[in-house]
């Protein structure tokens, strides 16, 4: 509904009008006025032409922006000539059986445009009238001379009756002469060259009135404005929310991540590990909780990949790792992005090293998989119970790397190592990596961010997920903007509020809530899996959820060690 939006109308009408406003105070107000002049016939071929009656002359529209014609036009209005020449203009009217030139001259007043086309037409015509003149007087002198040439052949032929070369010339000389005598009379039958039909009147204004600025503005402003409202809600294909999530990309959504600002400020960037409590911190147990329900409670192995680069899945890898451990469990966290390793800004030279990468390289030939290739590049953090393996070089192929049948056998004696293994992939958009990495795990969890993800982008990055033959746990919506409410902040202050919030990298708790959310989801699961509509895979899962809660009750915060 535009009501909904009534505040983007109101803000671009304002702009609308602002930027009016802004306009008028900073806009040049210039006036026009406009003289025509009707040339007669002779000028009129002359202009076209570029002669009169075998005589160069220059009448063309050309010549009233030479200097012949500016500079006595500039001295009548006091202006410089190129100051003059820049305010005038000219077009030529062939349209009928004279041409007609207007000439057009702006000015910062009505009256200054009216004084320089008025002087301008003066100048025009009397240039023109210059020309005809001096073709007339020069048509005149050879008239003279083709008379003279021609009495004197006559004498000749007259002498001579059989000279048949002077008889030739006098007949040329009278031909020349009678086209003389006719160019002479139709020069003067012409009459004026010129003729100023209608005299310049005092120029108006080039530029709408400010009533009509402003009328424009608001009727803009308020089409933009409806028009941006419609393309908010009709057209803009983010993503808004976590419930769309299920209609977008039919998955479970597993939760959303709201934004944090202080997050940039931490080194590292890990809010799980440090004693704050906050909202974001609250949430990243909550998905760790939820992702327990979905994966077994021993040997479990869950790729986190992403819609697009930027999304936070290093971010959300490294922290689900962190809860876990937090959470008593023994974790390996991989570096599965060969082609941008990112872990590095959150476990520091434990993600350095050799890695996944070199793994797959040394045994690319097809060479069984030694255990101790596997552990001698697992890192140890700073934080108990989780280790590392860092992705390693980056090879020239990384998809035909992570295809290569060995990739199985690592995740294999990873699952015996850990009971959980996070394995930060690629965005699965693009690139087969993810599939590949997911088709070794029990799940993948795909990373979204709310504002940002295309909605077509993220239903096509899960289907290219499935369609690979991969398990897809569900999206999580990053960087959400929804506040809860302010009752709820008395549970994010820590009872040890003085002591300072930095990581905790000895120890391990279990999230408040976990056991709640655990078994929230249990009775869930239960109520739409009886025994007549029940299917093994929901027993199962139900059997791990149940599981997950007894080891959750067994841990709390005043044990966790």
């Amino acid at each position: 509904m535009l009501w909904k939006r009534w505040w983007i109308i109101v803000a671009v009408t304002m702009i609308a009008l602002l930027t009016a406003f802004a306009y008028l105070q900073i806009r040049t107000v210039t006036y026009q006025s406009q003289a025509v002049i009707r040339l007669s016939d002779v000028v009129s071929e002359g202009a076209v032409t570029g002669k009169v009656g075998g005589v160069a002359v220059d009448v063309g529209l050309e010549a009233a922006a030479s200097s012949a014609v500016m500079d006595p036009a500039a001295e009548q209005t006091g202006d410089d000539p190129d100051t003059l020449r820049a305010a005038v203009s000219g077009q030529v009217d062939d349209s009928s059986a004279l041409a007609r030139v207007m000439i057009t001259a702006t000015g910062s007043t009505p009256s200054e445009s009216q004084a320089r086309a008025a002087a301008l037409a003066s100048s025009y015509s009397a240039y023109v009238d210059a020309q005809m003149a001096s073709a007339l007087t020069t048509l005149q002198q050879r008239q003279t001379e083709a008379i003279q040439t021609a009495q004197t052949l006559q004498q000749t032929v007259k002498d001579n009756p059989g000279d048949s070369i002077a008889a030739t010339n006098l007949a040329t000389a009278l031909s020349k002469m009678t086209s003389i005598n006719l160019a002479i009379e139709s020069v003067n039958d012409a009459g004026a060259a010129t003729a100023v039909v209608a005299n310049p009147l005092p120029g108006e204004s080039t530029v709408p009135s400010t009533v009509i600025v402003l009328l424009l503005a608001l009727a803009t402003g308020l089409i933009v404005g409806i028009a941006a409202a419609l393309i908010r809600d009709q057209f803009d294909n983010r993503l808004r929310g976590e419930d769309e999530i299920e209609a977008i990309a039919d998955t479970r959504s597993l939760g959303e991540l709201n934004w944090d600002r202080g997050v940039s400020s931490m080194k590292p960037p890990l809010p799980v590990s440090r004693n704050e409590r906050t909202d974001l911190s609250e949430r990243l147990r909550t998905l760790r909780s939820t992702l327990q329900v979905f994966l077994p409670p021993r040997e479990a192995v869950v790729v986190i990949t992403s819609v697009e680069p930027g999304d936070g899945k290093s971010f959300v890898s490294a922290n689900l790792a962190m809860a876990w451990a937090r959470a008593g469990k023994s974790v390996i966290l991989v570096g599965g992005d060969l082609r941008r390793p990112d872990l590095g800004r959150y476990f520091d030279d434990a993600a350095d090293g050799e890695g996944l990468s070199d793994i797959l390289q040394e045994h690319e030939v097809g060479e069984p998989l030694e255990p101790r290739a596997v552990d001698a590049r697992l890192n140890t953090t700073r934080y108990r119970r989780l280790r590392l393996l860092p992705a390693g070089a980056e090879p020239p192929d990384p998809a035909d790397l992570l295809a290569h049948p060995v990739l199985r056998d690592v995740v294999m004696h990873l699952r015996g190592l850990a009971d959980i293994v996070i394995i930060d992939s690629p965005p699965a958009m693009g690139m087969a990596d993810a599939a590949l990495l997911a088709l070794q795990s029990d799940g993948a969890v795909v990373i979204s961010s709310i504002r940002r993800t295309d909605r077509v982008m993220l239903a096509d990055a899960v289907a290219a997920l499935r369609a690979a033959g991969a398990e897809v746990i569900g999206v999580v919506a990053n960087r959400g903007r929804r506040k809860l409410p302010k009752t709820y902040s008395a549970y994010y202050v820590s009872a040890r509020s003085t002591e300072p919030t930095t990581p905790r990298p000895e120890t391990a708790d279990v999230a408040p809530g976990t056991v709640e959310e655990l078994r929230r989801l249990l009775n869930t699961s239960s109520e739409t899996a009886s025994p007549h509509n029940g299917t093994p895979d929901r027993a199962s899962r139900n059997a791990e959820a149940r599981a997950a809660v007894s080891g959750a009750e067994r841990k709390s915060p005043s044990d966790a060690s």
